[in-house]
């Protein structure tokens, strides 16, 4: 069974795949903070769960949540799990929407690892999550920004799994397939505006289980990276989507 302990940092914790995995990672023993700037969605959250109010984007506070997390324990875990999507093509998408994007699904990532593997290294190792998506694998039309930062967070986890796995920490990301969370919901609203339930519906047909899942489904399989269990699986890529991949 599952077991985690420690301290453990999850991003994008107010809404989502994060949310359910800060509830998650609560009951299954660890000392979790969740980290994200919308400081009304944590304010939700149980209060076993140790909030802090942060924008991932900017180098000096991931430092303060790492800081944050370490001071309450060994820090053994992060899952990088904040996401956005805003829709276009290279040729329709704007530069700042662009940037958007790829600062909050990338360079996040690499900012709250700069300051956490250090901190995971002091505390004799430990395991991170990134928040990958299928749309990294195989894509739609107008979501140029998205799928290119997905793709890169799958070459930026094998590479920390090489640069660190020496020193006892293992890294992982998720290629998610469409889940039921207000990001996806926002996806269905762009793409079919006058039925978004319909559009839902016709993505979950996509997957073998012939459904969209449910966030908690994820935050259980990164809860198994996070923990023990995963002692001998760093440097992969894993497709948690309910079947989508196994047909044409």
């Amino acid at each position: 069974m599952t077991s985690l302990s420690d301290s453990v940092i999850v991003t994008g914790a107010a809404s989502g795949i994060g949310r359910a995995s800060a509830v998650v990672f609560a009951k299954l023993g660890a000392d979790v903070f969740g980290v994200d700037r919308d400081g009304d969605g944590l304010a939700s959250l149980p209060d076993n769960i140790t909030k802090i109010e942060a924008d991932i984007t900017q180098s000096a506070e991931c430092l303060k949540a790492v800081e944050t997390a370490s001071s309450c324990g060994p820090l053994r875990g992060v899952f990088n799990c904040a996401g956005q999507e805003l829709h276009g093509t290279v040729v329709t998408m704007s530069e700042t929407d662009f940037d958007a994007v790829i600062d909050v699904n990338l360079k996040a990532i690499f900012l709250m690892c700069k300051h956490a593997v250090p901190a995971m290294e002091a505390a004799g190792g430990g395991s991170i999550v990134n928040m990958s998506s299928i749309q990294a694998l195989a894509t739609q039309q107008d979501v140029a920004a998205y799928a290119a930062s997905k793709g890169a967070v799958i070459s930026m986890t094998r590479v920390m799994a090489l640069d660190h796995g020496h020193r006892n920490i293992r890294v992982n990301a998720i290629c998610p397939g469409t889940i039921q969370t207000p990001l996806v919901e926002a996806n269905a609203r762009h793409f079919r505006p006058e039925a978004p339930e319909e559009q839902l519906a016709d993505w979950g047909r996509l997957h073998a289980l012939n459904r969209v899942g449910k966030p908690e489904e994820v935050a259980r399989f990164a809860a198994f990276l996070l923990s023990d269990a995963a002692s001998f699986l760093p440097g992969s890529h894993h497709i948690v989507a309910g079947g989508r991949r196994a047909s044409f």
